[in-house]
């Protein structure tokens, strides 16, 4: 978990991902090559095979002149509207630019490791993989 191989090109970190949180047979993240991906990352993301981006070799999506396309801005949308708790890929292709990769990651681990038990937290139903407690957005009564 918060490695950089589980950070995918439009910034997203995997590792927050319910899929990577799987007991049996985890998501080893979009940058990985197997058939442990659910079917949006395997089948329907357009962002993995998009053609500019393998074409010149972009690691991130924020490398390319389109940037941020339509396929970026339905991804930043989804992440920051629909579910409990809020992760913007465009801010953390942001921050790794600015930060760097490690401090980036050191920020991630501190934001979504569970105060409980320090396990990872799913931004899609906010519950800690390891305990299974709650998780509520900053400043959200709970």
């Amino acid at each position: 978990m918060f490695t950089e191989e589980m950070i995918a090109p439009c910034g997203l970190d995997c590792s927050l991902c319910m899929f990577a949180h799987a007991k049996e047979k985890p998501c080893r993240g979009c940058n990985a090559d197997d058939d442990s991906k659910p079917v949006f990352c395997a089948s329907w993301c357009k962002i993995i095979p998009c053609e500019k981006r393998v074409k010149n070799g972009y690691k991130f999506c924020d490398e390319c002149p389109d940037y941020p396309c339509e396929d970026m801005m339905e991804r930043e949308t989804r992440y920051t509207t629909a579910y409990p708790l809020k992760e913007s890929p465009m801010q953390n292709l942001r921050d790794i630019r600015e930060k760097g990769m490690e401090a980036f990651l050191e920020q991630e681990r501190k934001k979504w490791s569970c105060e409980k038990c320090g396990g990872p937290i799913c931004v899609h139903n906010a519950l800690c993989r390891d305990c299974g407690h709650k998780h509520t957005p900053a400043g959200a009564e709970g």
